[in-house]
Parts: structure tokens; sequence; C-alpha cells
């Protein structure tokens, strides 16, 4: 009897250990679970807390952007224009160069230096004539 009653108490012990060793255990748990808590509570803080610093620079910045993109279509609206005039001015400039073109090619330039050689040959002797009232 004294072994069974030395079983049993060994047993009891046994599960008194367990017990103390789960309550341990538990304890453990509920601290991590406090720490746990807290470190995600304070990364939600710092979030919000992000957020209500970076919110209105982004609403800012929303702001610039769109004053930016209104100026740059603004600009681009006035480069077509000055592309639009500039077609045109190019346009117009080449129907007068090639017209002028065409007038300079129908010029008979064989008569021409004729017409030079003859006035040529008409102002020479009057040149000489006024040289001796020099």
């Amino acid at each position: 009897m004294d072994t069974q009653i030395k079983a049993e108490s060994t047993q009891e012990k046994s599960q008194e250990e367990l017990l103390r060793e789960l309550l341990v255990y538990q304890k453990k748990e509920v601290r991590h679970s406090r720490i746990v808590t807290a470190a995600n509570i304070l990364l939600a803080l710092a979030v919000v807390a992000a957020l209500l610093v970076a919110l209105p620079r982004f609403v800012a910045l929303t702001g610039h952007v769109e004053q930016s993109l209104s100026r740059v279509d603004a600009l681009v609206q006035d480069a077509q224009a000055l592309i639009e005039d500039t077609d045109a001015l190019v346009a117009d400039n080449s129907q007068a160069v090639t017209e002028t073109v065409q007038k300079l090619n129908e010029i008979d330039l064989e008569q021409l230096n004729k017409a030079i050689e003859d006035l040529n040959d008409v102002v020479e002797p009057l040149a000489n004539f006024f040289r001796r009232f020099q």
C-alpha cells in the first residue's frame, strides 16, 4: 500500500507541477499578448500620426500638380498655335520662293549678257568723253 500511496502522491505532485507550469506558461502568454497588443497600438498611432502629417502635404502637392498641369496645357496650346502659324508662314513663303525661282529661270541670261555688253559699248565712249573734262 505504501507504493500505491507513493505512486498517487507522485502522480498528484506531477499534476500539481503540470498545473504550475501551465499557469507560468499562461502568464507568459498573457504578458506576450499584452506586449504585442501595445506594439500594435503604437504602430497604429504612428500610422495615424504619419497620415495626419502627410495628408495636408499631399493635398497641397495635388493642388500644385494640378496648377502645373494647367500651365503645361496652356504651353502646349501656345506651342500648337505657333506651329500652325509657322506652318502657314512656310507655306506662304514657299509659294513666293517657288514663283521667284520660276521667274529667275525664265530670264534669258544670254540676252541679259548681250544687253549688258551693248550698254557697256554705249556707256564707255560717254565715260571717256566725261573723263576728259575732269
